[in-house]
């Protein structure tokens, strides 16, 4: 649903692209610095003749992010959002009837936007204090939209003659956990990755983070069905997993601190994992047989 909204709000920006400089359009968002070291992102979007929308609040740091969406009041120039417990938006765009162009990290046509600024109150503090942000204005800023129709994972090969292995851990219920482990051979860095789905008050919120290691904190057999991680920080702990004729098994204290939820685990009761050949980098690639 958000990623249909945000296509939406690109055509509009594409659109207002090639009208005249009395009738740029607002980019639709902004961005800020937040506190221990954090960026805030803020993309808005609206159905077409209302003022029922959503906002996006991305906080985002070197291997870490979270993403906030709520339901909000839009107008083409007007931005007002409650986020419950970690803050509030409520701004007006100011222009300066200045274009400015705004390009993809992935390619494809510029989008001219006015270049002005949103102005009111922009407050955020992130649960357990892992960032926070004040501010009565920022500049408008399309690059959040932009890059959020451009992102994608990189070549991703199964099975075969890969050389490397993906361990993949979920667990589903109030909340959507998911784990992942991967090398691209048994000599390569491990790379491991989390993420939790929850609902919070009026919020949606995805927290994730990444971290890399040697090769030795990731140890596998795809073939005898076994593997150990034991990942660094974020992340906390061990977990082994084996696969018997009953099925996968999965067990240890590996635990990941999020991004505003600390100490959440990732093994016990109604996780599952699974275990395959794979590999994920463009600079080794591999074909299957």
């Amino acid at each position: 649903m958000a990623l249909a909204a945000v296509s939406a709000c690109l055509s509009a920006l594409a659109m207002a692209s090639s009208a005249s400089a009395e009738t740029l359009s607002p980019p639709g968002g902004f961005r800020l610095h937040a506190s221990n070291g954090y960026s805030l992102d803020v993309l808005s979007f609206h159905k077409p003749e209302t003022e029922r929308g959503e906002v996006l609040v991305l906080v985002h740091a070197r291997g870490s992010a979270v993403l906030y969406f709520a339901h909000a009041t839009v107008t083409d120039t007007s931005i007002e959002a409650s986020l419950g417990a970690v803050g509030a938006i409520d701004v007006d765009f100011a222009p300066s009837g200045k274009a400015r162009t705004e390009r993809s990290q992935c390619g494809g046509k510029p989008v001219i936007v006015d270049s002005g600024r949103y102005v009111g109150a922009i407050d955020f503090k992130g649960e357990q204090g892992y960032s926070e942000a004040h501010a009565t204005g920022a500049r408008g800023d399309a690059r959040f939209a932009l890059g959020l129709v451009c992102a994608k994972s990189g070549d991703e090969g199964f099975g075969g003659n890969s050389p490397g292995a993906l361990l993949r851990v979920h667990r589903q219920g109030g909340t959507h956990i998911e784990f992942e482990a991967r090398k691209n051979s048994p000599s390569r860095p491990a790379r491991f990755s989390a993420s939790i789905h929850e609902r919070r008050g009026p919020l949606l919120i995805d927290r994730g983070v990444t971290a890399e290691a040697k090769p030795d904190a990731f140890d596998f057999d795809v073939s005898a069905g076994t593997a150990t991680v034991a990942p660094p920080a974020p992340f906390d702990g061990e977990a082994t997993f084996g696969r018997t004729r009953e099925g996968a098994t999965w067990h240890g204290d590996l635990a990941v601190d999020f991004p505003g939820r600390a100490g959440v685990r990732l093994t016990g009761t109604g996780t599952r994992a699974s275990l395959v050949r794979a590999v994920q980098n463009p600079s080794h690639p591999f074909r299957l047989p």
